[in-house]
């Protein structure tokens, strides 16, 4: 699998490769083929929902676990594949934790120096508490240091051994809301000085899409897809990736070989087509490509398809619409609007929304059996070629995001 572009100045080789990977615990599979490729200088976000298997991943390359089956290789270095295993003080890694894992008896100057030669100690941890923004903080303890100073400690910590790959588990899950957005925005800006390579794991889309150079999305196991964050969102493999990563609106539409029509509209496709051909597919509309306009009674413009607003959420940037399911739709429809909008819960509106969109396939049911009232068991006839899944009583529809 080849990996996307590395960061400003990096090696376009790979510091990290994983191949063909397994893990499990007992009889419960939780690494079931994982290949992955991370250049040097690079971030990397390994982004699952809780029992995904990222976290066991990041411990494989750690060293902390040890794997079924596949290698490890950093810094084209095998450190684990059946018969070799390297322990971790050895793979020159920095490790960060969600809870930082500070000595507690040991000052932020001590903690920063633990793995650090004694000659090397007290220039070094002076520059290091420079780059994360706490100097002069050194003869402090970590029971004095806000939590998010306490996370930069222990990146300076982990910096502190100049590791070739620097594992984040997760470092920002337990700060408030404005806190975790400028202690991570501080500590990608300290990584990409120092030209770490570095492999965060999370279940924030926000982190995961705002941060990395590529987003590899793991599921049952195993990458769903791994690219740069722009195609992870835009270009989706699925309908459950893309309701992963981000609200999404599914809806139906009959694809013509260049343009798709919907109940929304009439939209171009995006260059990727996949397995799509023309006929029934399923449709792919974020919510900020939705666009909403407040019913006219008489006269003026009623371009659109109407609907009803159900309810509406501000957050000051922008404003969450919720709105009836029009035909086609799974669900009812979401739309991304910038600043407070006018809209109450019951009002009528009409919905535009922009291309391109991605689509996928509608699944077909293969020809079934069935027992005629007067007669044995018989193939059903197809009328006018395969029913689409989207219709019928055994329909297999989109998943509901």
């Amino acid at each position: 699998m080849t990996a996307a572009p590395a960061g400003p100045g990096a090696d376009p080789w790979p510091e990290v490769v994983v191949a063909d990977l397994y893990k499990g615990f007992g009889r419960h599979r939780v690494l079931t083929g994982v290949h992955l490729e991370v250049p040097a200088g690079s971030f990397i976000s390994v982004l699952g929902p809780s029992g995904s298997g990222k976290t066991t991943l990041l411990r494989v390359l750690a060293g902390f676990e040890r794997p079924d089956r596949g290698t490890v290789a950093i810094a084209g270095r095998t450190v684990d594949d059946g018969r070799r295993h390297v322990p971790p003080e050895q793979r020159r890694i920095g490790y960060v934790s969600q809870e930082g894992s500070l000595f507690p008896h040991l000052t932020v100057g001590a903690n920063v120096a633990f793995g650090l030669p004694r000659h090397q100690r007290h220039g070094q941890v002076g520059d290091l508490l420079d780059a994360v923004g706490l100097s002069g903080l050194a003869g402090r303890y970590p029971h004095q240091l806000s939590g998010g100073q306490q996370q930069r400690v222990a990146l300076a910590r982990a910096l502190a051994v100049k590791p070739r790959v620097v594992l984040l588990d997760e470092p920002f899950a337990s700060l408030d809301a404005h806190l975790r957005a400028t202690v991570r925005a501080d500590v990608h800006s300290v990584l990409r000085a120092a030209g770490t390579t570095t492999v965060l794991v999370t279940h924030d889309q926000d982190e995961a899409l705002s941060l990395s150079d590529q987003v590899a999305v793991i599921r049952n196991g195993t990458i769903a897809q791994l690219g740069p964050p722009q195609d992870i969102y835009a270009d989706p493999v699925d309908s459950e990736l893309a309701c992963f990563v981000g609200d999404a609106n599914l809806v139906e539409g009959v694809f013509d070989g260049t343009f798709v029509a919907t109940a929304l509209g009439r939209f171009e496709v995006s260059a990727n087509l996949g397995e799509a051909t023309p006929g029934p597919v399923t449709v792919l509309v974020r919510p900020e490509q939705v666009q909403v306009q407040a019913e006219v009674r008489s006269g003026g413009d009623r371009t659109g398809v109407a609907a009803q607003v159900i309810s509406t959420a501000f957050y000051g940037h922008d404003s969450i619409v919720r709105l009836a399911a029009v035909a086609g739709a799974q669900a009812p429809i979401v739309a991304r609007l910038l600043g407070q909008v006018g809209l109450v819960a019951g009002s009528g509106v009409r919905l535009t929304a922009r291309g391109p969109v991605k689509i996928w396939p509608v699944k077909i049911w293969p020809v079934k059996t069935w027992v005629a009232e007067d007669g044995p068991a018989k193939d059903r006839p197809a009328q006018d070629g395969p029913v689409p899944a989207a219709r019928g009583d055994d329909a297999v529809l989109p998943a509901d995001c």
